[in-house]
């Protein structure tokens, strides 16, 4: 989902509570990334893998891959030198 120059990347995490898994959402700010991958190196479930699309400098974007489980532990935000990439999860809402 995309809304201006964000994309909005749905990802799932095993809840701790019994029934179905939460839903995580990573925001990407595509002006702001420069496809340094290091989100996509540092995510300890592989969640993110850098794909096709491209920002308007050129640079590929990383995305959640098909079944990608998030553990929501926030690595990818605090790594991203340019502040391109931050979540955000059912939990917080509550």
């Amino acid at each position: 989902m995309q809304m201006s120059n964000h994309t909005i990347m749905k990802a799932k995490r095993k809840s701790s509570k019994q029934g179905a898994p939460e839903s995580v959402e990573l925001f990407l700010n595509r002006d702001r990334c420069k496809g340094c991958r290091y989100c996509v190196e540092i995510c300890p479930r592989k969640t993110l893998a850098i794909g096709d699309g491209m920002n308007a400098k050129g640079h590929l974007l990383p995305n959640v891959v098909e079944n990608g489980e998030c553990a929501a532990c926030g690595l990818c935000a605090m790594i991203c030198p340019d502040f391109a990439i931050w979540l955000s999860s059912e939990d917080e809402e509550a």
